[in-house]
């Protein structure tokens, strides 16, 4: 297993004291936001993705996923092929794609659609070696679940096309792991690590739900099983932290982060001790 720190919420650090930050919290490595105004974004990537990821390998740090813009949908877009180069280039493997959003049109005719877009990200992944996966993000989007990701990814080459699985998201929308894990298992890519928790607010005329990111030991998801089912499915890759604490300053970010991380790495050695499902 490797960890990573997404990099979302630390836009304003510079590159050298990202890594100081990720590295002294314990991580193996960084799910690198690469997106407009960040550090590292479309434009630069080329030129500026292989010289960061130089700079970390110095130190022992590697970029274990990158995180593209919403709109990182078209194979055919002029930013995706120097974005696979550069990963290409620097060993990173795994790139996360953007959101199809479902807009009342029809959905068997929308899967088509998409599944005709990734069938060109096939073709490129194969020819750089890397890989592009599907977030299961919760609400109005395409795969946002493992079910809804299978519709999408069903038949494609694993080695190019994978599922990110997020059990925090699938705990909203309510999927059941032991059969996610399971639907997901030959194409499972990577799995987001966050948790959610639902928070009551009254107000006039009713009582509205409201989710929130928490700390991983606090909310809904059940990381123990998470990591006993990712065993048991022959999962060994990338943990993704993505301590997306909004509205907390960066120091809180971290300290909040370097206890999850903590949490989940003793969680991760109960595990293994266990020996998986």
């Amino acid at each position: 297993m490797r960890f990573v720190m997404f990099t979302k919420l630390l836009k304003d650090l510079d590159l050298d004291r990202l890594a100081d930050e990720v590295q002294a919290l314990g991580f193996d490595g960084l799910d690198l936001a690469v997106r407009p105004g960040y550090p590292v974004n479309p434009e630069n990537v080329g030129a500026a993705l292989p010289a960061a990821a130089k700079k970390w390998a110095a130190r022992g740090m590697s970029v274990g996923l990158v995180t593209t813009d919403f709109d990182f949908l078209n194979p055919a877009a002029p930013g995706v092929e120097p974005l696979m180069g550069a990963c290409a280039e620097i060993g990173c493997r795994e790139i996360k794609l953007g959101y199809w959003v479902y807009r009342g049109e029809d959905y068997w005719g929308r899967v088509e659609e998409i599944r005709k877009s990734l069938a060109g990200f096939e073709r490129l992944c194969a020819r750089y070696r890397v890989r592009v996966s599907i977030h299961t993000h919760s609400g109005e989007y395409y795969g946002s679940n493992c079910a809804g990701a299978m519709h999408l990814v069903q038949g494609f080459d694993p080695r190019c096309i994978g599922v990110y699985m997020d059990p925090g998201h699938l705990s909203l929308d309510g999927e059941w792991l032991p059969m996610a894990f399971s639907m997901v298992k030959e194409h499972l890519s990577l799995i987001a690590v966050k948790n959610f928790g639902w928070f009551r607010k009254e107000q006039a005329g009713g009582v509205e739900w409201t989710r929130r990111v928490v700390p991983l030991r606090e909310g809904l998801v059940n990381w123990r099983e998470v990591l006993r089912l990712a065993r048991g499915a022959g999962y060994d890759g990338v943990f993704s932290l993505h301590s997306e604490y909004e509205g907390w300053t960066t120091e809180e970010i971290l300290r909040q982060t370097r206890e999850d991380l903590r949490y989940l790495k003793d969680l991760a050695e109960q595990a293994a001790a266990e020996g998986g499902e």
